[in-house]
């Protein structure tokens, strides 16, 4: 039986852990009460058999118990490059398969050092607030900070958000939706389906389902960080009562916001006028911070939200980093068959319009309302829909007839268009240009009649001025620039077919529409940006389609949506675009439609400019103006076009004045010009790219490891960069495969150049699980001993000594262990102590060292010597955690302030009306229902408040954890030790 002594580190079945007390028993056992490295407590009787001391490494210096050389170099580095990241350094600059650019880690670096991450980032369309955001939830999880992660998005970007965060930081995340979670439902039935996965993406709309937002309030494990993109969708509204208006997609906010740690709404347009719902908005963030939405101002904003505009966006030099738009509008002529062909179909349109809004029958009244979209779209796309006209009447086609699924996507689709996919939007418009007005046999004949009259008119025009007039523009271009590369853009895939097909016939087309998946996306566009001098595009490009790389757009139609016009724009006016956006807007001359459509391009222009912002403008001033309506009650009721427009610019004028108070007197606004306090994110860029690590640091760390543990490194791709090549074949040793380990990595490179290039290889990383995995191997003493080690130090170093290397950290007052740096402290034989290492020349093994008396002195003395250090590594903790005391103190200081205004507001507010109430009371009416009411509000507010504050006092502080000693090294001078 062994004896054991209280301190004592112990290893038995099932763990380890230090003795912290030893009980005498009555048959004169003891028994050893022991705190796990898991942090619990455990009762173990002494006389067990698997009860084993671990020798300390003070122990093992004293017994000059030398490990191998290999192993402790596996386990420096490993320890090295696991706490290499400080609040200081960035993780994903190094990480990631994107150039990241210096405001968007300046946002990033501002909520990071946040003490609770929540902020809402309201950067304008195209300066990427997916990158910032995908930076703050790679850094948290490098930082041990997050595990667990959810992004909601509108339902058209869940694809587009999964392939960025596995593109450009190598994370896999699973889209739930239906199928899905009914999957996940089956095989785990009791299991609440939000906890079977980590890193999740739904979308907004399907999680405002009652079930599904039900499950996502009651989850056991919280978000550790949950993003919401296009968060302004997440509206809740202030009642004539002051009641709270909730909207389902606000529930789903309310649901994750409570369950989550940190927590990034995203969105270009976060105030869009009406300042309750920006207020409820920004209390998913801080609940407390404003107690109505007439107490929001920028100062308080200042910690809570971030904001740049394009136009506050500068070089170094001082030149704007975004270019200028010119928008351009090019007039057609109609030929006298296409100007009959446009009357035609238009008085058609009118009629059955008019008819439908009189039979109610809101399915038919959005029918005509896509043809006469489509009518200005091009010859072909009406003639197409003329053809599915006659099929629909043949038929018998009635609005019953729509399919369940897109008669749900129809309120949608009228209110909220842009939230549909393309897939969505098409599959509800080709279901509509079925449906028929009436069941009248008379009038069906007559209808199909006038159908296959003006089906025949337009078969009959060959020319399509329109077509001709951008075929014209394009020619042009590429003469003069054969490499130009132009964007065409379209509403529909018939329009887009017949441009490919009639008018490009002899181009080579990159395209972009509904139908094609994620990968023929992604090629489309690379053969735009290689190849293709032209691409054509349907509003499936708006969905995460980055093209800076050209600068001319075509609009060969305009969307009656004005906030698809604002994101077409967006593919190309946004960061890395380096000239002049050019844009053209064909349009057919006397047409209602164009006239206003072209009015509403002229005053963004000056709105823009008013409000100096660049993007979603049109959004924003349109936001309640339903422009389908307008456009065709102008049409139903002919009302002269100079009358419509008047009404419009009268409406944007107001919407103008109450967007420019809204900028001016509630939203903060950052400028970014990397001078003065700016510069100072350029200080942590150069740290975290030059820093403690690098690629070959890791490439060194992984090649010993393999070297040691039976696996194979081989180039496969022959190259100058590195001897053998660049990129690699990996047979993983069999102690780390498994888990995310794969056995045999065919293609992978460290080099972060080659990982850009080239999407297909894996770029190994400090992040990647092949790496990650390794680390925590090489960390674990149970694997790798690789502690105590002698080192030869040059010529004129100090010695001999012995170097001890700590990881220090502070315990949070949430509870949270935050390991953050690592230390090394080296100790002199004559007791002197210094934060610099001595250069080391060579690493002995255990045969090679020879007795010697400085050695054997060295290690009597190791117990003295630590303890030196021991002090040393306690007071640079204490500094470490008094300096991040200090500023949470700080921060939980404002939101102690917020919370104490919010409740003192609540609070007098219902004192006040139970006292009204009771006064009411006296005068002999019955009041004791909201005379209990009154009282009960007051009870849970108070306990609310008590509970709030009890919290943020317990955040406040910040604990020392005591230092780690994670290996140490005797170090002796440059003279024969060998035996």
């Amino acid at each position: 039986m062994t004896d054991f002594d209280v301190g004592d580190h112990i290893k038995f079945a099932g763990g380890e852990g230090e003795i912290t007390k030893i009980e005498a028993r009555p048959n004169g056992g003891q028994l050893l009460h022991v705190y796990t490295t898991e942090g619990q407590l455990r009762k173990l009787p002494n006389g067990l058999p698997h009860i084993e001391r671990i020798d300390s490494i003070v122990d093992r210096l004293t017994a000059q118990q030398i490990d191998s050389p290999v192993h402790h170099d596996l386990r420096e580095r490993a320890t090295r490059l696991d706490l290499a990241y400080r609040y200081d350094r960035f993780l994903s600059l190094s990480n990631n398969r994107i150039e990241i650019e210096p405001y968007q880690v300046q946002a990033a670096y501002e909520i990071l050092n946040s003490y609770d991450h929540r902020y809402l980032i309201g950067d304008e369309v195209g300066l990427g607030k997916t990158i910032e955001a995908g930076i703050v939830t790679e850094e948290l999880i490098a930082r041990g900070r997050a595990q667990r992660v959810l992004i909601v998005a509108p339902a058209p970007l869940t694809v587009q958000w999964q392939q960025e965060l596995r593109e450009k930081f190598d994370r896999n995340f699973v889209i739930y939706d239906r199928e899905t979670v009914r999957t996940h439902r089956q095989s785990h039935p009791n299991q609440n389906v939000w906890q079977q996965e980590d890193l999740i993406i739904t979308s907004i709309d399907f999680a405002k389902q009652d079930d599904i937002r039900e499950a996502l309030r009651n989850l056991d494990v919280s978000w550790d960080i949950a993003v919401f993109d296009e968060a302004h969708h997440l509206t809740a509204r202030r009642g004539s009562d002051d009641s709270i208006e909730r909207t389902q997609r606000y529930m789903v906010g309310e649901a994750v916001a409570e369950n989550s740690d940190a927590l990034l709404l995203l969105t270009g347009t976060p105030h869009k006028g009406k300042s309750d719902q920006f207020y409820f908005l920004v209390s998913l963030l801080d609940p407390y911070r404003f107690g109505h939405e007439s107490q929001i101002n920028p100062d308080g904003l200042d910690d809570l939200m971030i904001r740049r505009l394009k136009d506050d966006m500068f070089e170094t030099d001082g030149t704007h980093m975004f270019p200028e738009k010119n928008i351009e509008a090019l007039g057609v002529d109609m030929s006298p068959a296409e100007r009959k062909l446009y009357n035609d179909v238009t008085e058609y349109i009118r009629e059955n319009y008019n008819l439908a809004q009189q039979e109610e029958n809101r399915a038919a009244g959005f029918t005509m309302v896509i043809y006469q979209k489509r009518l200005v779209s091009s010859i072909y796309a009406i003639q197409k829909s003329l053809e599915n006209r006659m099929r629909a009447i043949q038929n018998d086609a009635v609005a019953e007839d729509l399919s369940e699924e897109v008669q749900k996507l129809l309120p949608q689709y009228s209110t909220e268009p842009e939230t549909l996919t393309e897939a969505e939007r098409q599959r509800v418009e080709e279901e509509l240009e079925t449906v028929t007005i009436t069941l009248n046999r008379t009038q069906i004949e007559q209808e199909l009649y006038q159908v296959k009259q003006l089906w025949q008119q337009a078969k009959n025009i060959e020319t399509d001025s329109k077509a001709q007039l951008l075929q014209t523009f394009v020619e042009d271009i590429l003469a003069e620039d054969p490499d130009e590369k132009i964007l065409i853009f379209t509403e529909y895939t018939d329009t887009l077919e017949y441009l490919r097909d009639q008018i490009f016939p002899e181009h080579d087309i990159a395209q972009v529409y509904g139908d094609l998946d994620q990968d023929r996306r992604r090629q489309e566009m690379e053969k735009f940006e290689q190849e293709a001098n032209l691409m054509l595009a349907t509003d499936a490009a708006q969905e995460g389609l980055n093209l800076q790389f050209a600068h001319i757009m075509v609009n060969y139609d305009l969307p009656w949506n004005p906030i698809r016009i604002d994101q077409r724009m967006g593919r190309l006016h946004r960061y890395g675009q380096e000239h002049t956006v050019e844009i053209r807007n064909l349009f057919f001359k006397n047409t209602r439609e164009s006239e206003i459509l072209n009015l509403l391009i002229e005053k963004m222009n000056q709105i823009e400019s008013d409000l100096g912002m660049r993007s979603e403008v049109l959004g924003r001033v349109l936001e309640n103006v339903d422009l389908d309506d307008t456009i065709m009650t102008a049409i139903a009721e002919d009302q002269p076009t100079d009358l419509v427009v008047a009404n419009i610019e009268a409406t944007i004028e107001k919407r103008r004045k109450a967007l420019q108070t809204v900028e001016n007197e509630f939203l903060i606004r950052d400028r970014f010009d990397l001078s003065d306090e700016d510069k100072e994110i350029l200080e942590v860029i150069e740290r975290s790219q030059h820093g403690n690590v690098n690629e070959d640091d890791i490439e060194i760390l992984v090649r010993l490891f393999f070297d040691e543990f039976g696996g194979n490194i081989r180039g496969v791709r022959p190259g100058p960069a590195r001897t053998g090549g660049d990129i690699f074949q990996f047979d993983v040793p069999d102690v780390l495969s498994g888990n995310q380990v794969k056995d045999q990595y065919d293609q992978a490179t460290f080099a972060r150049e080659v990982a850009m290039k080239q999407e297909d290889v894996e770029f190994i990383a400090l992040d990647h699980p092949l790496v990650q995995s390794l680390i925590e191997f090489c960390i674990d003493s149970n694997h790798i001993q690789g502690q105590v080690a002698v080192k030869v130090a040059e010529d004129n170093e100090s010695t001999p000594g012995i170097l001890f290397n700590y990881r220090l950290g502070y315990v949070s007052g949430a509870g949270e262990s935050v390991t953050e740096k690592l230390s090394s402290l080296y100790v002199t034989l004559d007791e002197d102590v210094s934060t610099t290492k001595p250069t080391i020349i060579d690493t002995l093994p255990s045969e090679e060292v020879a007795d010697s008396e400085t050695l054997a002195r060295l290690t009597s003395m190791a117990s003295d010597l630590h303890g030196i250090a021991e002090m040393e590594a306690w007071d640079q903790v204490e500094s470490f955690a008094g300096e991040a005391r200090e500023e949470r103190e700080r921060e939980v200081e404002i939101k102690r302030q917020h919370a104490e205004c919010h409740f003192e507001e609540q609070i007098n507010e219902w004192e006040e009306r139970l006292e009204t109430y009771k006064q009411h009371d006296e005068r002999e009416k019955d009041m004791s229902a909201p005379i209990g009411n009154a009282k009960r509000q007051l009870e849970s507010l108070r306990r609310e408040r008590d509970e709030e504050l009890t919290r943020l006092e317990e955040e406040k502080h910040v604990t020392p954890e005591e230092p780690k000693l994670v290996t140490a090294s005797i170090v002796l001078d440059s003279t024969p030790h060998t035996s």
